[in-house]
């Protein structure tokens, strides 16, 4: 396993140089943006940071370990507040005086702060794909920034920690592993997948890190509220879940009825109904038909497939009724928006 001792900085470039030293990389730089990409024998993919405007920056993994990683980081007191997003793979966190470690699996929310000096230890395992955004705010000069964006984040933060010791002067840590939490990975993957540091990519970028900052508190909020309903299916079963949506998209051509998928979970198509509506808000055939014209908008967005080749790929064989139901998704065409991409 390796292992990086590093320290709480709230210059995140300057924790993205420690990571380079580690992995023996070079850094590159452009505008507000700093990258280290690996493709050896320690790691593959790339580590990115980057500064929305002072008192905001992210953090953003995109890599796969060939050893399991570990970063042990020492937190300063009255630091900074950490909003984790796991858009693919699994980590492991623990304060160093949590007797427990957490598993934070896919679609898990992840808030972290620190009132006093401790560290933290994060163990990202080998062999698996990590796609994961950080928010990390430093609440002292984001309230100093006369911008909307940050006058707001600022306000909602306050808001969420006021009942836990923000404006208590109390020292402690606080860690919050929210229900997993579907919703947020659409903006999160874009942070995650949009590696581009020209204008167009960095507007982009930003409204998705505001976008998942908004979406992360209302997750908070619904996990929080009285009134949430608590799902009577396991977190580990609402994992497997989630997970569902690979095997759907991999399987669109085959015959998927919530009988066979339900058997492969090993639980009844009333839990598997109900874990999809818990997690997405929709029943069955709506969620298929959700991850059908996602599948089929992003092979657009990807690949220089033509609409037949998509629409096959989609599992849709009525060339009509894949037009009808694209437009209906995405206010387009599929052949209209096949042209604006290119």
């Amino acid at each position: 396993m390796g292992t990086l001792n590093s320290v709480e900085n709230k210059n995140t470039f300057s924790h993205l140089y420690r990571i380079a030293e580690h992995f023996e990389v070079k850094v590159e730089n452009s505008n507000d943006t700093s990258t280290i990409r690996l493709d050896n024998h320690k790691a593959k993919g790339f580590i990115s940071t980057y500064q929305l405007f002072q008192g905001l920056s992210v953090l953003v993994y995109n890599i796969t370990f060939q050893s399991d990683f570990q970063l042990n980081l020492e937190l300063l007191k009255g630091g900074q507040y950490y909003f984790c997003y796991n858009v693919k793979g699994r980590f492991f966190h623990r304060f160093s005086n949590q007797k427990k470690t957490d598993k934070i699996l896919h679609n898990h929310n992840m808030f972290v702060t620190s009132g006093v000096e401790t560290s933290a230890q994060v163990i990202y395992p080998a062999n698996i794909k990590h796609e994961i955004v950080i928010i990390i705010v430093d609440l002292q000069l984001l309230e100093k920034q006369n911008i909307r964006n940050a006058k707001g984040m600022c306000t909602k933060i306050k808001e969420m920690f006021s009942t836990i010791y923000i404006d208590k002067n109390i020292d402690s840590y606080y860690k919050h592993i929210g229900n997993i939490d579907p919703e947020t990975e659409k903006y999160a993957q874009v942070v995650c997948e949009n590696n581009n540091a020209n204008i167009e990519g960095g507007l982009l970028t930003e409204a998705a890190v505001i976008n998942m900052f908004a979406s992360q508190i209302k997750s908070y909020k619904k996990y929080s509220s009285r009134n949430n309903t608590k799902s009577l299916i396991s977190k580990e079963m609402l994992f497997k879940i989630t997970n569902l949506e690979a095997y759907v998209i991999e399987n669109f051509q085959s015959s998927l009825t919530m009988v066979t998928l339900s058997k492969k979970l090993g639980i009844t198509p009333k839990k598997l109904q109900d874990g999809i509506n818990h997690l997405y808000g929709y029943k069955w055939g709506v969620f298929v038909f959700k991850l059908r014209m996602k599948h089929a908008k992003h092979l657009f967005d990807t690949t220089d497939l033509n609409v037949t080749e998509v629409r096959e790929l989609a599992g849709i064989h009525s060339a009509s009724h894949f037009s009808i139901i694209f437009k209906k998704e995405y206010g387009i065409l599929p052949s209209q928006y096949k042209i604006k991409k290119i």
